[in-house]
């Protein structure tokens, strides 16, 4: 096999394993190309009522989740996941997943067992890693770019 046929068939098995994709209103998107996010929805705009956090995570504040699902490909799924100032208990076996975070607006503030608090402002990119356990507080309106895999999405929605 030649190189160029090589890096045809690369391509061509890159572009058949894309997954599906949460699109937005407009015109249909080839999921085989690259998009933009939608600045809009990064920015707040059109996120959807989810049913707020178990009151046995909730320490203190009012759950009042929204979230848009941009993207749910058969490896990773990619949201805009909102919420209002809470603070929660990561507790037993502590975060279900790994989980990427880019922080869209507000703070961020996980405490860890020792008691060392981690703070993440806007533009902040963090990891989350599974089983994390401590507190995770939001002060002022928080939103998040958030990546898991689909198989930890699947298990926990």
């Amino acid at each position: 096999m030649n190189r160029i046929t090589m890096r045809l068939s690369i391509l061509a098995w890159l572009l058949g394993s894309a997954g599906t994709l949460a699109q937005p209103p407009g015109p249909a998107i080839d999921v085989r190309l690259p998009w933009q996010l939608d600045p809009a929805v990064l920015a707040g705009q059109g996120l959807s009522d989810v049913p707020p956090v178990p009151k046995e995570v909730l320490l203190s504040g009012e759950s009042r989740p929204r979230r848009a699902v941009l993207h749910l490909g058969n490896d990773i799924v990619v949201v805009v996941y909102e919420e209002q100032p809470v603070k929660l208990a990561l507790r037993g076996k502590g975060m279900p997943y790994n989980e990427f975070v880019h922080v869209l607006a507000g703070t961020l503030v996980l405490t860890d067992e020792s008691g060392h608090a981690h703070e993440y402002h806007v533009g902040d990119f963090l990891v989350i890693p599974q089983g994390f356990t401590g507190t995770w507080e939001t002060r002022g309106t928080f939103r998040e770019l958030v990546v898991i895999t689909r198989e930890a999405w699947d298990a926990t929605h």
